[in-house]
């Protein structure tokens, strides 16, 4: 089946047939004559005739979601497929009347056989109720090609990946974990021929991560809230694939893709030199270069107290050692310029993390820089008090292992947090934290992120730094 669709607007025109007015002429005078059709309605009837060039082919549509993964869902659609931003919906044009999700193999258990419609969030924290409340919901509907809005953009030779870049956009673990990664997942099987299509579209975030996104896809991404235009492909994916933490499992990703891939495109991004960490015991120069370790800091909320005499400790195991967070302040030489939107702060914290062989740090985003360290090096995490060793394994324990780096985790006790000079020792928060958990994240966050600094017992953390350093030989 064909259905018409706007002139003069695609991306790519598909032109009529040329045809001179001689023959047009000689054909008007034959059907005057001969049956007696008068010249305004052949020329008319000829448009309409040379417009069937312009036609769009309907083909059997196919369609394949996930509903039951507990992080996000997603649908891959191909076909004759209609995207319209500015009322958040996405039509699968079908040949024929009454399709119902069964008739294209949606084979999601969440969506009816006989459904004609179903609604996605296309954000990655299915999970996370507050958060998903404020993410834009798209309908995708089943539509004959009569009902579908008529395209004003083809885009017939490259894909589209529809999610959007809200939720916690702007933290920096999350915009590795919740739209970096997964939209490595998705889009990396496409080799830069596809095209992004955001709701909620930050600005700022596609500048400061331009690097990135720039070698994700050689095409401009659509800002669909801001476009009133129907953009029409022939494959979509609405929603991102995500997997776990802060890392990818090869097994369900397309082309087996593992997070060894994702360094070496990061790798490749920023231009990183060092693929692998020193291995001490293969240094044979006459100066044996020191393992180099990088203490990240923070500038409040879970701070070394004692950072001087962290980093003595860890020179006297055998590190050459800097402390930085990573981020430039005012008036520092580095100093971002005005307007950069954050891509030269990105690439210099690349670098300066590829340099080293370590990094030890409190829980908290700026171990997210582990992902630019070389394989083979060592993750040190030190786990505030509070019940969150399990959260922050999963968030950056499993990582470092899955890149082929090694990983420590290192807990405190009570005397090593300075809630100690908050609370007394019989208090629920030293006591008990179950409960805390269970009444609140906001709890949680304001109690043992928001309030506590860690004073590391150097006695009982040396033999953390000596393992590290075992780790490189």
């Amino acid at each position: 089946m064909k259905v018409p669709v706007r002139r003069g607007s695609f991306k790519k025109s598909r032109g009529p047939p040329s045809c001179g007015l001689p023959l047009l002429l000689l054909i008007a005078a034959v059907q005057f004559f001969v049956i007696g059709k008068p010249f305004p309605s052949l020329l008319m009837d000829s448009r309409n005739f040379f417009n069937l060039a312009e036609e769009e082919f309907i083909p059997e549509p196919r369609v394949s979601c996930e509903f039951n993964d507990t992080r996000s869902d997603f649908c891959e659609m191909t076909g004759a497929i209609r995207v319209r931003g500015s009322t958040s919906e996405v039509f699968v044009v079908t040949p024929r009347r009454g399709a119902t999700a069964g008739d294209v193999g949606a084979n999601a258990t969440w969506i009816a056989a006989n459904a004609t419609s179903w609604k996605m969030k296309p954000y990655t924290r299915k999970g996370e109720s507050r958060i998903m409340n404020g993410i834009t919901e798209f309908t995708v509907r089943l539509s004959a090609a009569g009902e579908a809005p008529a395209c004003d953009v083809m885009h017939e030779d490259v894909p589209a990946v529809l999610y959007s870049n809200g939720g916690y956009c702007g933290n920096y673990y999350h915009d590795f974990n919740d739209n970096i990664v997964p939209l490595f997942i998705t889009t990396r099987q496409f080799g830069r021929e596809v095209q992004l299509l955001v709701t909620q579209k930050q600005a700022w975030w596609f500048r400061k991560y331009g690097e990135i996104v720039d070698g994700l896809t050689r095409h401009e991404a659509v800002d669909l809230d801001g476009d009133e235009r129907v953009h029409c492909y022939r494959r979509v994916t609405v929603g991102l694939r995500s997997h776990k933490d802060m890392s990818i499992d090869p097994r369900r990703s397309p082309n087996n893709l593992s997070m060894v891939d994702f360094k070496r495109f990061l790798m490749w991004r920023y231009a990183l030199p060092r693929e692998h960490a020193i291995r001490t015991e293969e240094d044979d120069g006459e100066e044996r270069r020191r393992p180099r370790l990088l203490i990240i800091t923070r500038r409040s909320k879970r701070r070394f107290m004692n950072l001087e005499e962290i980093v003595a400790a860890a020179e006297e195991v055998g590190f050459e050692v800097t402390a930085s967070d990573l981020m430039p302040k005012k008036g520092a030489p580095g100093e971002v310029v005005v307007g950069d939107g954050g891509q030269a702060r990105m690439a210099d914290a690349s670098a300066t993390v590829n340099a080293f062989d370590a990094m030890l740090a409190v829980h908290g985003s700026g171990l997210t820089n582990l992902v630019f360290l070389p394989m083979n090096a060592v993750v040190v995490q030190v786990v505030p008090l509070g019940r969150m060793e399990k959260l922050a394994m999963d968030e950056y324990g499993v990582p470092p292992r899955d890149m082929n780096m090694r990983y420590l985790q290192y807990n405190i006790t009570a005397e090593e947090s300075t809630l100690s000079e908050l609370y007394p020792r019989g208090h629920p928060v030293f006591l008990n934290p179950g409960p805390i958990h269970d009444q609140s994240w906001s709890l949680v966050k304001e109690i043992y992120l928001g309030k506590q600094d860690v004073r590391l017992d150097i006695a009982r953390f040396r033999p953390v730094l000596q393992k590290a350093l075992d780790l490189l030989r």
